[in-house]
C-alpha cells in the first residue's frame, strides 16, 4: 500500500498484474516486497529494463525461491547482478525504536525492515541510513541497464513518505510528469472521465484545467467528498 498510495498521489494509472503478464507494455514496473522469485522471472525483469523499462524493486525482494526456500547462496543472490548491489545484512528494529534514512536532504523514520546495500561500480546511491551502526550505508540505489533503469529501495519506512518521494524522483528522471497530490486524495481516469475522491481531512482542489467541465461536485472537494469532470 505504501507504493500504491505513492503512485496514486502522482496520478499514475495503475494495473495490478501477475508475473506471467507481458511487461514491455508498461513504462514503469513496481514489484514491492516480491519475496519469492524464479531465475526465469529475474531474467524477464532484466530483459524488460534493457528494452527501456523502469523497474522498481523493494526490500525483501528475492529472498527465497518459488518453493519458499532460502537460496543456498548469498542473500537474495539472483537479483544482486540486476540491482547492482550486494545485500550483506538487514535489520529489524524492536517496537518503539526508529532509525532514520535520508533522501535529498530530507529525513524519514523507519523501523520494520532495512536492507543494508553495498552498491557495485556504476550504481548510484539514492538514499542513505543516517544513524546507528549502519550510518552512511546505502538504503536505496539505482542504475542504468541497457535502455532503462532498475532501482532498489531497501528500507520500509513508517509513513511511506520516502517510498512516495523516491517514486516521484524516478518518474521525473525518466521523463514523466507526475503530479504531487496529497496522500489519500485519489484521482482516477476511466472511460473519458476524471474521478476524484477526498479521503483526507482537508479540502482539496481538483487537478482540472480551467476548460474542464465539472459534472459532479465542485472544484474544491470537502473531506469525504467526490467530483467528476471531463476535459475537451
Amino acid at each position: 500500500m505504501r507504493y500504491y498510495r505513492g503512485l496514486k498521489s502522482m496520478m499514475a494509472p495503475i494495473d495490478v498484474i501477475t508475473e506471467d503478464r507481458e511487461f514491455n507494455r508498461y513504462p514503469f514496473l513496481v514489484a514491492p516486497a516480491y519475496q519469492l522469485v524464479s531465475e526465469d522471472l529475474v531474467t524477464r525483469w532484466k530483459s524488460y529494463v534493457q528494452n527501456g523499462g523502469h523497474l522498481i524493486l523493494t526490500s525483501r525482494t528475492g529472498q527465497k525461491d518459488t518453493r519458499g526456500h532460502l537460496w543456498e547462496r548469498p542473500w537474495a543472490e539472483p537479483i544482486l547482478d540486476l540491482i547492482g548491489a550486494k545485500i550483506p545484512r538487514y535489520d529489524v528494529l524492536p517496537p518503539g525504536i526508529h532509525g532514520k534514512v535520508q533522501f535529498l536532504g530530507k529525513s524519514y523514520p523507519w523501523g520494520s525492515w532495512a536492507d543494508i546495500l553495498d552498491p557495485t561500480a556504476g550504481t548510484e546511491v539514492l538514499a542513505v541510513y543516517a544513524d546507528q551502526f549502519y550510518k552512511g550505508s546505502a538504503a536505496a540505489v539505482t542504475r542504468k541497464l541497457g535502455k532503462g533503469t532498475v532501482s532498489y529501495v531497501g528500507v520500509d519506512t513508517e509513513t511511506g513518505d520516502l517510498e512516495r518521494d523516491v517514486l516521484h524522483h524516478i518518474f521525473l528522471r525518466a521523463g514523466a510528469k507526475p503530479a504531487s497530490l496529497a496522500p489519500d486524495f485519489v484521482v482516477d481516469w476511466r472511460d473519458g472521465f476524471w474521478v476524484a475522491t477526498n479521503f483526507t481531512n482537508k479540502v482539496q482542489p481538483i487537478p482540472a484545467p480551467p476548460n474542464a467541465t465539472v459534472l459532479l461536485g465542485e472544484r474544491e472537494i470537502s473531506p469525504g467528498g467526490a467530483a467528476v469532470w471531463s476535459t475537451p
